[in-house]
C-alpha cells in the first residue's frame, strides 16, 4: 500500500511541475504566428524564438515547435476585447500595404487604423516598420464595419465619385476632406487602392458633405502648397527637367514636386495634369487651383500654373523660371482650362 501511494505522488508531482515538453504544431492554410500563438496561449516572440525564425512569414506544411523541451511554458496575457493584440512587421522589397494585408488576414483599412502616420498606400519604403494586428473577431479578409451604438445616429448616406483620368485615392479622399481610411471603409469592395479604373463610381462618406469644415480645408492646404512652392523661387527652367530635381524646374514637373511635398500625386506632363480634379470656370480660380494655357495657339495645352490669388501665378516659365507671374497680362488671353484638386 506504501508503494502504491509513493508512486501515486511521483505522478502527480510530474503532472504539476511546471514542465512542459516540446510538441509540434503542423501550419494550416490562414494561420498566422499571431493566431497560432493566441490558440496555444503563447506569444509569438517565443515562437519565433523557438524556431528560430527571423520574420512572421510562415507556410502551410511548416512544423512549429510550440513548447520550449523541459522548460516552463510561457503564456501571452489575453488581449483585452477593446484593444487587439498588434505585432511589428518590417517592410521588405516587393511588398505592397495589400500583401501584407492579405498575409497577415486583415484589410487595408485596419492597416491604416493601426498606423496613421501612413498617409498614402502607396508610399511604404523598405525597411519601414508598421503595426499589424488580426482581431480574433474579425473574419478574415473581410472589412470591419462599425455598428453605430443606440445613441449613435443613422450614418448619413454617401455620395458618389466617378474616377477620372490621374485620380488615385489619396488625392480624391483629400480633395473630398475625408481621410483614405474613411474612403476605403465606404468602399470595401476595393481590395487594392493601388487598383482603381477610370469611370469607376466609388462611394464618398457622407460626412464629407455634412461636414462644415471640409469644404473650407482647402484653405490652409492651398497655403501649404504655395509654401512649398515659393521655396524653389529663383531655380532655373530645364524643359523635361527630372521630378526629382530642384534646381531645374519645367512647368509641369514644378507642379509635380510642389503637390506631391504635400501629399497629392499629379500625372507628369501639363495636359495629363488637366483631366485631374474637377474643371472649374476660369473666372472662378482661386488659391491652390492650376490653370492650363494654350501659348502656341494650336489646340494643346502646354503650360500649368499655381494660383496665389486670382491675379498672380506661380510657375516655372521658360524666360523666368520659378518666380510669381501677373495673371492679368501676357497669360490671361491663353488660359484656356482650371482644375480643382484641393
Amino acid at each position: 500500500m506504501k508503494k502504491k501511494v509513493m508512486a501515486g505522488a511521483l505522478v502527480t508531482s510530474i503532472m504539476f511541475s511546471g514542465q512542459a515538453y516540446a510538441s509540434d504544431y503542423v501550419v494550416k492554410s490562414g494561420d498566422s504566428l499571431w493566431k497560432i500563438a493566441n490558440n496555444n496561449q503563447v506569444s509569438v516572440s517565443n515562437i519565433k524564438s523557438w524556431n528560430n525564425l527571423n520574420s512572421d512569414l510562415i507556410f502551410p506544411g511548416q512544423k512549429l515547435v510550440l513548447k520550449a523541451g523541459g522548460s516552463a511554458v510561457q503564456t501571452a496575457p489575453a488581449p483585452t476585447p477593446s484593444q487587439p493584440t498588434s505585432i511589428t512587421y518590417t517592410i521588405k522589397s516587393g511588398d505592397s500595404l495589400s500583401m501584407i494585408a492579405k498575409n497577415h488576414q486583415t484589410n487595408i483599412a485596419n492597416l491604416l487604423k493601426l498606423n496613421p502616420s501612413i498617409t498614402d498606400v502607396n508610399k511604404i519604403y523598405v525597411g519601414q516598420k508598421i503595426n499589424v494586428a488580426a482581431p480574433s473577431s474579425q473574419t478574415p479578409g473581410q472589412p470591419v464595419t462599425p455598428t453605430p451604438s443606440p445613441s449613435q445616429p443613422e450614418q448619413p448616406k454617401t455620395n458618389t465619385y466617378t474616377i477620372k483620368s490621374g485620380d488615385n485615392l489619396s488625392s480624391v479622399a483629400s480633395r473630398h476632406g475625408v481621410t483614405l481610411n474613411a474612403l476605403l471603409s465606404a468602399n470595401p469592395s476595393i481590395k487594392d487602392a493601388n487598383r482603381i479604373s477610370i469611370g469607376q463610381v466609388i462611394n464618398i462618406p457622407g460626412n464629407a458633405a455634412s461636414n462644415p469644415g471640409a469644404d473650407s480645408a482647402w484653405d490652409s492646404k492651398a497655403d501649404a502648397i504655395i509654401e512649398t512652392g515659393k521655396k524653389y523661387l529663383g531655380a532655373k527652367y530645364l524643359y523635361g527637367a527630372s521630378t526629382n530635381r530642384t534646381d531645374a524646374f519645367d512647368c509641369s514637373s514644378f507642379t509635380v514636386r510642389v503637390f506631391a511635398e504635400n501629399g497629392i500625386n499629379l500625372p507628369r506632363t501639363s495636359a495629363q495634369q488637366g483631366n485631374v480634379g474637377k474643371e472649374i470656370p476660369l473666372s472662378e480660380i482661386r488659391k491652390g487651383d492650376l490653370v492650363f494655357f494654350d501659348t502656341e495657339g494650336d489646340g494643346v495645352i502646354n503650360h500649368v500654373s499655381i494660383v496665389t490669388d486670382p491675379n498672380t501665378l506661380l510657375h516655372a516659365a521658360t524666360s523666368t523660371g520659378v518666380a510669381f507671374s501677373s495673371y492679368n497680362t501676357y497669360w490671361k488671353p491663353r488660359a484656356v482650362k482650371a482644375v480643382r484638386v484641393l
